[in-house]
């Protein structure tokens, strides 16, 4: 039993170091700043080549219902409506201008957020870690756990490099809103049984930080009001809340049964 708990987590542990190192050394070795982007969807590869029982099933590139998106999309983008209010009222934020630029700037960052942020991220949390959580039969609680941290880890690079905005982030706030984003993005996963609303889910959360948060020169002394604020994940602490224990019944139902779903390989 010991040995097949350790066996579970070494590749979890690996899982996290490599995709983590991957990106750092993609940014600070060779100044790629983009390219690390790619370390989930890459090492999710590589582990299905590697090992026999996995397949690209796995990746959980299912159809799924655009109903069950609504909810969580409305309540979304009613919590970083909040968090644009506070850092807008304490001129962290410059004031949105709507024009042609800004239109079709909008449009380029939906296709590259969805494809590198959203996508090569989601493929590698909820695509294939989430599929090797289920095929392990872990709790819904490990699987929140475990997909949090090795994203939160993952972003650490980014938190010490001085050309990415998260360098103005305090980190202990931002552990707490992957957590919570997690738990959102994991139900849509199980709820589906498709990847692709947390790629959604993910894509919008960027795209819109990066359309609407464009900040002043008050950004850098008043840091702890930006994303994620303390205000935003406050507001959504109750939705991670209810998203939760909805999951958890959806995961208990239906994925912890034998056999395991389709996809899991």
């Amino acid at each position: 039993m010991m040995r097949k708990i350790v066996k579970v987590y070494f590749l979890f542990l690996a899982f996290m170091i490599l995709t983590t190192g991957l990106r750092y050394f993609q940014m600070d070795i060779f100044n790629l700043k983009n390219v690390g982007e790619i370390s989930p969807i890459l090492i999710s590869v590589i582990f299905i080549l590697l090992i026999k029982k996995d397949s690209f099933k796995m990746l959980a590139f299912n159809k799924f219902e655009l109903k069950p998106l609504f909810l969580p999309i409305v309540a979304i983008i009613f919590v970083i409506a909040i968090d644009f209010i506070v850092q807008f009222r304490f001129h962290l934020i410059q004031p949105p201008v709507f024009n042609m630029s800004f239109l079709v700037s909008l449009l380029i960052y939906s296709v590259l957020f969805t494809i590198m942020l959203g996508g090569f991220e989601e493929i590698g949390w909820r695509g294939y870690l989430t599929s090797k959580i289920i095929q392990y039969k872990l709790s819904w609680s490990q699987l929140i756990i475990i997909t949090s941290v090795i994203w939160s880890i993952w972003h650490l690079p980014t938190h010490f490099a001085k050309f990415e905005h998260h360098f103005y982030i305090q980190y202990s706030i931002f552990v707490i809103s992957c957590f919570e984003f997690s738990i959102i993005m994991a139900y849509l996963r199980i709820r589906t049984n498709s990847v692709i609303p947390a790629i959604i889910m993910h894509s919008l959360i960027a795209l819109l930080y990066a359309s609407f948060f464009k900040p002043t020169s008050n950004h850098m002394d008043l840091y702890f009001l930006t994303f994620p604020s303390i205000v935003m994940i406050l507001i959504l602490l109750p939705v991670s809340i209810y998203y939760y224990r909805k999951g958890h019944k959806i995961y208990s139902d239906n994925y912890l049964k034998t056999p395991a779903p389709e996809y899991v390989g």
